[in-house]
């Protein structure tokens, strides 16, 4: 049994026994969305939804917080769950997939959190929340930063200094897509970084740099933002 008592003794019983009724899905299981998840479980959500296609590399080591030496090539969906299921009494599910807008997201979702580093992906996402209208709250560039500063909620067309978030807005405004997507962000200008690497593809020729210190921080944050929200749902009801 996990105790949750210094949890409680902040939030109260009531706000705890609320979480433990409310379900996320989590897409993107990457540096971000691992610290989302095992902030929320550890802090008494009673259940999430993994959603990912990608294997545990080595390169995840630095900043993904299920990834271990002796897990390398299983999928980041498991390794999380496996983590997350030793800390925690959440019900943990999980979907190894792509997202795209194909993908179906069931109504019963208290809200959606958007991990996800493919654009289009995430773009699909957004607007199948809208729909549904599930609550979703988007992450967007942690990258080639090494300072967890200026980490900000907003809107996406007040974002700058993200490329990210440049690239999104570009996509939404020649969708003529005129729903607001709230996001997270960091509002500082991304170091430039110099990588003479070989590869196939141009994420290998060029791989973008990332630090725990920030992505760890966005993803606490983003987490934080969520579960205050999901406690504070029925008292708003009532």
């Amino acid at each position: 049994m996990v105790d949750l008592s210094r949890i409680e003794y902040l939030v109260g019983k009531k706000s705890l026994q609320t979480i433990g009724k409310k379900k996320v899905m989590l897409c993107g299981c990457g540096g971000v969305g691992s610290f989302v998840a095992e902030a929320l479980c550890r802090s008494g959500l009673g259940e999430i939804t993994l959603v990912d296609f990608d294997k545990v590399e080595p390169s995840n080591l630095n900043r993904q917080l299920m990834s271990e030496k002796n897990n390398i090539g299983i999928s980041k969906t498991q390794a999380l769950k496996e983590r997350l299921v030793k800390v925690s009494e959440t019900k943990v599910n999980t979907i190894d997939s792509f997202i795209d807008e194909n993908f179906e997201i069931s109504d019963d979702y208290d809200y959606v959190i958007d991990c996800i580093d493919v654009l289009a992906s995430k773009y699909a996402l957004v607007r199948k929340c809208h729909e549904k209208k599930i609550p979703v709250l988007s992450s967007l560039g942690s990258a080639r930063r090494l300072k967890p500063e200026k980490i900000t909620l907003t809107t996406l067309d007040k974002t700058r200094n993200d490329p990210l978030a440049k690239a999104f807005r570009s996509l939404v405004k020649k969708d003529n897509y005129r729903h607001k997507i709230e996001v997270v962000y960091t509002d500082t200008p991304a170091i430039r970084t110099n990588v003479v690497k070989e590869g196939k593809t141009h994420k290998e020729k060029y791989p973008l740099g990332s630090s725990i210190f920030v992505v760890g921080s966005v993803g606490l944050y983003i987490a934080s933002i969520v579960y205050e929200r999901l406690i504070k749902e029925e008292e708003n009801e009532i």
